[in-house]
């Protein structure tokens, strides 16, 4: 297989990997440095970019004021972190300007910005900017949001480390900032957990619940916000969803569910279509769907958009749209789901989708016919290749 990365959206501070600065980059664009293996993962943050593959290479570009690349100095294309080559990660995570990786003994690595105790780091100890630590915390997954991290550890428990000043720590009113991983009391295992920019949301796979906790002005808890303007500690709340979540997501204000059944439930704010309406929503879940009956393969949210891939291979985004974070030049604001123009290889196929603050990468597959001999052309061409070919495919 042929593997290729894309990316658009904002690119201050090079967090595209394309070797420019600009303030956007209108479509996806191919990344030319290609010098890693296969994109394992991609993780987005305010304005920088962790690229991990599957040889356990961590790359990373972009932002870098607080240290959060793990490099010395800002990289405005993908750079080897050569400070923690050889370390196996299974999954990597970035917040507004921190990052992290859980390691294949479920250790976490942490680096960027502590301001808030946001690296579960004692700030007595480690400056605003802190170089890669390795934590003694069990880590199975993680999620990092502005200034707030959370945990799910190898028994289904929760654990969240920085600003608490909203509630997003789960840990009670009198706990506003804490720079030490601490247990909030939930008393079922969770699943998915995902941080919002001052929230924290978590599924329950066994209860089919959705638990909550932090800033609900614009209802993205599900609760009244003239009663629960903040939630201190987990909430429980019913939303009578009985299928298997594939993936709860969360973008600054609002947050995603996408089941099994392929359902899109999304709730929150609205202000710039994060729910695929152009309908001030707020406080309700959205069923949203994509245009002619398109079944969903993956989904991602940034801060303020969503990014969604249909199973016919293409691409589709609404949402805030500034910095062209959606890819569909439809002004600031696309209120439902717009198709994003991506010219690609006719028999590439779409395998991975991420998102960030406002930047996007998507990851496309080819196979390769080199000693196929007279094979087929390409997985979806059913044409020999000693045969006439169609003027629409001829090479």
């Amino acid at each position: 297989m042929a593997f290729t990365l894309w990316s658009w959206g904002a690119n201050s501070h090079g967090q595209l990997g394309l070797n420019v600065i600009s303030e956007q980059v209108d479509a996806p664009t191919k990344i030319t440095r290609d010098f890693w293996s296969k994109t394992k993962q991609v993780a987005c943050g305010g304005g920088h970019t962790l690229l991990l593959d599957d040889d356990g290479k961590l790359f990373a570009c972009g932002w870098n004021v607080k240290k959060q690349l793990g490099l010395v100095d800002e990289a405005i294309y993908f750079e080897r972190v050569w400070c923690l080559s050889g370390i196996n990660f299974t999954n990597i995570s970035s917040g507004w300007d921190f990052s992290c990786g859980v390691t294949d003994e479920k250790y976490l690595f942490v680096w960027g910005s502590n301001s808030h105790g946001q690296l579960g780091l004692p700030k007595e100890h480690f400056s605003d900017a802190v170089k890669p630590v390795r934590l003694q915390v069990n880590a199975c997954s993680v999620s990092m949001g502005l200034r707030h991290t959370a945990i799910i550890n190898s028994k289904g428990e929760v654990w969240t480390t920085g600003c608490g000043k909203h509630g997003q720590l789960g840990l009670g009113p009198h706990i506003l900032i804490s720079d030490r991983f601490q247990k909030v009391p939930l008393k079922s295992m969770v699943t998915h957990l995902v941080c919002g920019q001052n929230h924290t949301l978590a599924w329950s796979s066994d209860e089919k619940a959705l638990y909550v906790w932090g800033d609900n002005k614009h209802s993205q808890l599900l609760l009244a916000p003239e009663k629960y303007k903040k939630v201190y500690k987990p909430q429980k709340i019913d939303i009578d969803v009985k299928k298997k979540v594939k993936k709860l997501l969360s973008g600054w204000t609002n947050a995603l569910l996408w089941l099994e059944d392929g359902q899109l439930l999304a709730w929150g704010r609205n202000n710039y279509g994060q729910l695929g309406t152009n309908e001030p929503f707020e406080g309700k879940i959205i069923h949203i769907k994509l245009p002619e009956e398109r079944l969903v393969k993956d989904v991602v949210l940034g801060s303020e958009h969503t990014v969604c891939l249909a199973t016919d291979n293409t691409l589709w985004a609404w949402g805030w749209n500034e910095h062209a974070n959606t890819g569909t030049a439809s002004g600031d604001f696309v209120f439902t789901p717009s198709l994003i123009s991506f010219d690609q290889d006719l028999h590439s196929q779409i395998t991975q989708i991420y998102a960030g603050s406002a930047h996007n990468f998507v990851v496309t597959e080819k196979e390769r016919n080199e000693g196929r001999g007279e094979g087929l052309c390409e997985p979806h061409c059913a044409y020999p290749k000693k045969t006439m070919v169609p003027p629409a495919i001829a090479r």
